[in-house]
């Protein structure tokens, strides 16, 4: 959770250069509400309220790292055949699957508290893979 700090809260001296990024976290009050997978990806942080802290006090008390992603699951597969052709040669036949149950998982929502996209998710991990491959071993 972070907010783009104006100038007059911006007490940390980096920039978008090679020394950083200044990400200075908000305040926050409430606890979280029940929703459903369709409502969080439109209101993620529902139930808590985030506020700018003051430029005497530019740090909130968000903690880092308090707040975690959706839930990522995925089942990979794969399946390999080897198929002799002479004593020092063999053909190997690969197959894998990447998210073999296509599970969808969803991204990372916004967590600048200043944009208007502010607890939203749009977007996902990709849905099933699957590659073959043939190897000749000699």
């Amino acid at each position: 959770m972070i907010y783009a700090a104006p100038t007059i809260n911006d007490n940390t001296g980096l920039s978008n250069d090679y020394r950083g990024q200044e990400f200075l976290r908000p305040n926050v009050a409430g606890s979280a509400a029940s929703q459903t997978k369709s409502q969080m990806l439109n209101t993620y942080f529902a139930g808590y309220a985030f506020t700018t802290p003051l430029a005497t006090a530019p740090y909130g008390n968000v903690g880092r790292n308090s707040f975690r992603a959706p839930g990522f699951e995925q089942w990979d597969f794969a399946v390999n055949k080897n198929f002799r052709i002479r004593e020092t040669m063999k053909l190997q036949f690969r197959s894998e699957f990447f998210n073999i149950l296509n599970h969808t998982n969803f991204g990372v929502p916004d967590t600048k508290t200043t944009d208007a996209a502010f607890g939203t998710i749009r977007s996902t991990y990709p849905s099933r893979q699957i590659q073959f491959a043939a190897k000749l071993l000699f």
